[in-house]
């Protein structure tokens, strides 16, 4: 199947790999259309985005081997539309791993088998180019998709779930009292690299493809405070701490132009069930203006944190579970 949808790029029906400049368009629109249900306003602003840029730079793909191009991966075409589309790209330049992404098939044209069909094309891509593993994520309760993704050999490695808060009222938050047997406080410059570790250790191996800690994201210094004043941005820090122990923190992130901002929530796992919800309140008592959305994203397994967000009036709005492959005796 895929020796075929590599050589017959001009076929009007079946599998081949994706144009980029011709294929953009049809390719973002089945995109929105397959994943209306968990699209934001920033999804669909990244579909505007990847069609502008197609259309301008998709015409690279004539250098680059069938299947890896600017939208690299492949679509499935029926009466020459374009009805389902797998992206299949190198998580790094030099890395072995490979991600799956945007697996989606028309809802009349589900059921006959073409998921598992550019699934199993993606997967020989990859093991021809020297790949040690495939991740991916699924919809925790996207029961079809997740037990196709199975039985090609693919097995849970974690789960992230997704939250959102909105019309967030900055009077509406109580500042909380400090904990019992430790210490709360704002982070200080010199907490960066503890941070960082404690973030990191907290993400394990298996799903860092999918979430990856950014050191940036532990910025703690003046030239970050004279940043956010340019850019309207707030950056509150919250660190709970016993002797020279960080327990845990939070961050609370804002865009006050865009009246928006996402939460982040760490606690080491020896205390999670004590210190969740002070740190919660401790960020969200600090903003400075009401926001129209928070977001925040936590381990599926960090129980503590999922139900503090829920009594905070966040929602749940999905959950994903990372899914790994390995190929070639990799383990």
């Amino acid at each position: 199947m895929v020796a075929h949808a590599t050589s017959n790029q001009s076929a009007s029906s079946g599998l081949r790999p994706i144009n980029s400049l011709r294929d953009v368009v049809g390719v973002t629109t089945l995109i929105e259309r397959a994943f209306a249900d968990d699209m934001d306003v920033n999804g669909h602003n990244s579909m505007r985005d990847l069609r502008w840029m197609g259309q301008l730079f998709g015409w690279m793909d004539w250098f680059t081997s069938p299947g890896q191009g600017m939208l690299p991966g492949y679509v499935w075409v029926e009466q020459g539309r374009i009805v389902g589309n797998i992206t299949v790209r190198r998580l790094s330049l030099f890395g072995h791993g490979w991600m799956i992404g945007n697996v989606a098939v028309l809802p009349e044209w589900r059921g006959r088998g073409i998921g598992r069909q550019m699934m199993e094309a993606g997967i020989e891509l990859v093991r021809h180019n020297g790949g040690n593993w495939i991740a991916l994520q699924v919809r925790t309760d996207n029961d079809i998709a997740h037990n196709l993704y199975k039985s090609l050999g693919f097995a849970d490695t974690g789960e992230i779930v997704y939250f959102e808060r909105r019309t967030f009222r900055v009077d509406r938050v109580g500042r909380p009292q400090q904990p019992v047997e430790s210490r709360l406080r704002p982070a200080r410059p010199q907490d960066m690299d503890r941070l960082f570790t404690l973030a990191q250790s907290l993400v394990p191996d298996s799903v860092r493809w999918a979430e990856p800690t950014y050191r940036t994201t532990f910025d703690l210094s003046l030239e970050r405070d004279v940043s956010d004043w340019f850019s309207g941005a707030q950056h509150v820090w919250r660190v709970i701490e016993a002797g020279d122990q960080i327990w845990g923190a939070a961050l609370l992130e804002a865009k006050r132009r865009r009246r928006s901002g996402r939460l982040y929530l760490w606690v080491v796992p020896t205390h999670a069930g004590r210190i969740e919800e002070i740190l919660i309140d401790s960020v969200l008592a600090e903003l400075d203006d009401p926001l129209d959305l928070v977001v925040a994203r936590i381990p599926g397994e960090h129980i503590a944190g999922r139900v503090a967000l829920t009594t905070r009036s966040f929602r749940q709005v999905r959950a994903l579970t990372s899914m790994k492959l390995p190929l070639n005796g990799a383990g």
